[in-house]
């Protein structure tokens, strides 16, 4: 299953979330109505990536973290990237 799912409280959701487009290596954080319908972004976390001939390259040794931290707007307030911890041999 691509989807976790936490019930709150007053029957809204906290969800995790695959995408299933394009970007299928974002996974989306959020917020979901009692009515399932989809209602925030809290933030997206996908590895980070280039464009090759219109074709999406995902890497593996950093991620981007977005942060949607602002209700008032639609886009992201917040951006960090995270280092992958390099294991010792």
């Amino acid at each position: 299953m691509d989807k976790i799912e936490i019930v709150l409280s007053d029957g809204y959701k906290l969800i995790a979330e695959r995408n299933t487009g394009e970007f299928d290596q974002e996974l989306y954080v959020g917020i979901e109505r009692p009515d399932g319908l989809y209602m925030q972004d809290l933030a997206v976390i996908r590895p980070t990536y280039k464009l090759e001939n219109n074709d999406v390259k995902f890497g593996s040794d950093k991620f981007q973290v977005l942060v949607y931290a602002n209700n008032k707007t639609e886009d992201y307030s917040d951006e960090f990237t995270i280092e992958r911890v390099q294991e010792d041999e």
